[in-house]
Formats: structure tokens, C-alpha cells, sequence
């Protein structure tokens, strides 16, 4: 039941397959082609053959969904893709009870990194870890000049032009971002991703140690395997002194495993002059990251809280869309009462402020109109910082200091 309710819907996979992007290095088949030879082997019970032309399928597939830029295609991609590899992981456990098919002593074309990788972690990779195109860019992240203009040396411009950028000119391998909490980490990575046009994955500690538990090495080498075929790439470690923090006598096995093997791929990443790959961790704790790590994310970057530039400009941007009162000079008094206030708490005080004129509707916000609503004000955000503060402390800014004074940063 299972065998025909797949044919079926793989069949109509093909009517549905985008067209396949040229290349010398690929047969002369269409993608729709080569399914339907997959889908024939598999429907006359040919299970190696079926595998083969499965594996080329996805292999395909996965060259060309980093070149589609439109998020509900590459879920649709990301789908059958998905669909091809539980059909030939399925097709692997009945053709061997050991879950492995012996290959034929002599095969018709060599296995890549992709074909190597278990079906099972590289479907975990697709559906957990790779995220639709970030859509990000420099524009959309207030101040951070600093930051920025070094990420795009580093980073982006070597990406977008590996012939310039060789030798001592070469892309690092890593690179951190660290500082403290709501400043703007996370969109950084995405930018550069997006800038770089560069396939995303990001990573958390839930993902390797939660959702696939006693598997996390082998993810990690899952993650690096799909990385390279996918390339250029931005692994995104997010809260990466979760995963990968000093190690010490009494850890768990399985955690030191995890950081091994890490550290294992990211000796890998750069030993061919043709990999495109940039590991990018962001961390709040960078004093609690294992050493080891920490010399292999060359560039190291801190992303201080925002100066009262960027406040002045996120608190224009946050307000743009709703009716206000403020003038520029209110907008940048505001700004100067939110010294040591991180981008989330300067977001946390407008959302607040922004619900003072539903407040001040009291009974009548049930039934009240849209044009009843008032507009922010001044006082509205009086009121609003009376009600909040930042959230970082001074002692984490004093350590985050320390650590950047003693010569881990690149700006």
C-alpha cells in the first residue's frame, strides 16, 4: 500500500519538477526524465538501480534549490526532495537487513559527499536546519557600521569573488559574533548569508542534542556533507556556547563527541580551494567557549549595544508604521533615555509605549474605531520607560569588555 501510494505521488512530483539548470558535468537527461527512470526501476523491482537514479534525483534537486529565491517554491522543493530520499532510505532497509545495499563492483559514476550521507540525517538537515533565503541586507540593521564593514570585507566579498580573495586574501573559515543580548547577532548572520547569496543553515543546541538525540555527531557531519554540496554556505551557530563550551573532566560522552566532531569539520572547511563555507557562531558568553573553538573563528567580532545613532534610528523605524506625534526631537530625547538599553529592550519600550492609547480607551476599546485610536505621544513613552529597563546587566557588559580587551576582536 505503502510502495503504491508513493508511486503515485511521485509520479505527479515529476509533472511538477522545475527545470533542471544545464551543466556540462550532467547527463543529457531532463530531472523529469531521470525521476521517471527512478520511479520505472522502482515500480519493476530493480531496488539498486532505483536507489542510484533516486540519489541523482535528489542530488540534482539539491544543486537547485539554493538558486530558487522564492520562499513557497523552495518549501515545494525542500518537499519532494524529502519525499525522494524517505523513498530510496526505505528502499536501502529492504534491500539488506543491515539497512546498506552493496554496491555494484563497478559504478556508474562516482558517489559525492551528498550520496554518501545517511538519507535519513541528510532529510534532518533539509527540513530543520536549512532556512529559506533570510532576505536581510545591510539597510535593515541600525548602526553597526563597525561590524558590518568588516563582515563584508571578511566574509562577503571573499564569497562573491574567490578569485580575488586568495592566499592571504582568503576567506576565513569562521567567524564570531559576540556581545551581549538583543543587539542584533542574529541578523547579522542573516545578512551576510543574503548579501553573500549564500545557502543558510542555522543551528541551535536544541536541534542537535533535543530533536536528535545520540545522533548529534553524525548531524554535524550531515550539516558540513550538505554545506559543500550547497555551496556557497553560511553555517549559523546560534548560542554556540551551548554546544560547544569548555570542556571538562566530568562532561557527558555524547557532548564531547559533539564538540569533537566539530572541531573535526571545521579542520575540513577550507582544505579545498574550491569550498565556499563560513561558520558563523553568535554568543552572549564568549569567556565560556572552549579554546579550541575559539582559534578556529578567526574573525571575531563585538557587537556592542547601539549607540545612540542607531537608538535614534530604530525608534523612527519601529514607529514609522503607526500614528504618532512624536517630533525629531522627541524621537531623539527618547533616545538619549535609553543609554545601555539593547535593540529588543528599545523594541520592548515602543511596543509598551504603543499601548498607551489603547490603555487610555479603557472600557471603550471593545467597540471603539480604528480612527478612535489617538496617536503615541511624548508622554506615552514617559510612561513606558517608567515600566521597563534594560535588561543587561553592568556586569556582563564589564566581562564582554575584559574579554574584548584582551585582544579576541577584530574590531
Amino acid at each position: 500500500m505503502f510502495l503504491f501510494s508513493f508511486m503515485k505521488s511521485s509520479k505527479a512530483a515529476t509533472e511538477e519538477l522545475p527545470a533542471p539548470v544545464p551543466s556540462k558535468k550532467e547527463s543529457n537527461s531532463s530531472l523529469h526524465d531521470l525521476a521517471a527512470l527512478a520511479i520505472a526501476a522502482d515500480e519493476r523491482g530493480d531496488v539498486k538501480a532505483a536507489i542510484d537514479l533516486y540519489v541523482q534525483v535528489i542530488e540534482r534537486m539539491l544543486k537547485q534549490v539554493k538558486d530558487v529565491h522564492d520562499p513557497e517554491m523552495q518549501r515545494d522543493m525542500r518537499r519532494k526532495i524529502q519525499g525522494f530520499m524517505a523513498r530510496a532510505e526505505t528502499l536501502k532497509a529492504v534491500a539488506s537487513p543491515a539497512g546498506r545495499v552493496h554496491q555494484p563492483h563497478a559504478p556508474s559514476r562516482p558517489h559525492s559527499k551528498t550520496r554518501a550521507t545517511n538519507p535519513t540525517l541528510a532529510h534532518a538537515v533539509l527540513d530543520d536546519v536549512l532556512e529559506t533565503a533570510p532576505d536581510v541586507r545591510w539597510g535593515d540593521i541600525a548602526g553597526l557600521d563597525d561590524a558590518k564593514q568588516m563582515l563584508q570585507e571578511a566574509v562577503v566579498l571573499p564569497l562573491l569573488r574567490p578569485d580575488l580573495f586568495t592566499g592571504l586574501r582568503a576567506a576565513p573559515k569562521g567567524a564570531l559574533l559576540f556581545g551581549p543580548p538583543g543587539t542584533g547577532k542574529t541578523m547579522l548572520a542573516k545578512a551576510v548569508a543574503t548579501e553573500s547569496h549564500a545557502t543558510f543553515f542555522s543551528v541551535t543546541a536544541s536541534t542537535l542534542t533535543s530533536k536528535w538525540v545520540g545522533e548529534g555527531e553524525k548531524l554535524v557531519r550531515a550539516l558540513f556533507d550538505m554545506a559543500r554540496e550547497l555551496q556557497p554556505s553560511v553555517i549559523f551557530l546560534d548560542e554556540i556556547d551551548s554546544l560547544l563550551s569548555i570542556r571538562s573532566a566530568g562532561e557527558h560522552d555524547a557532548a564531547r563527541r559533539l564538540k569533537n566532531e566539530f572541531l573535526i569539520q571545521l579542520d575540513g572547511v577550507g582544505s579545498s580551494s574550491e569550498d565556499r563555507i563560513l561558520v558563523l557562531g553568535a554568543t552572549n558568553l564568549p569567556h565560556d567557549l572552549d579554546e579550541a573553538i575559539v582559534r578556529r573563528l578567526e574573525k571575531r567580532v563585538y557587537v556592542p549595544l547601539p549607540d545612540e545613532a542607531a537608538r535614534k534610528y530604530l525608534i523612527g523605524h519601529l514607529l514609522r508604521p503607526h500614528k504618532h506625534s512624536l517630533t525629531d526631537r522627541d524621537i531623539a530625547a527618547v533616545a538619549a533615555a535609553t543609554d545601555q538599553y539593547s535593540g529588543s529592550d528599545i523594541k520592548n519600550v515602543c511596543k509598551e509605549a504603543a499601548m498607551g492609547p489603547l490603555r487610555s480607551l479603557g472600557d471603550r476599546l471593545k467597540c471603539a474605531a480604528v480612527d478612535d485610536v489617538r496617536p503615541i505621544t511624548r508622554a506615552d513613552f514617559t510612561d513606558a520607560l517608567a515600566r521597563t529597563s534594560p535588561s543587561v546587566s553592568r556586569e556582563s557588559l564589564r566581562r564582554l569588555s575584559e574579554w574584548n580587551a584582551r585582544g579576541h576582536t577584530s574590531v
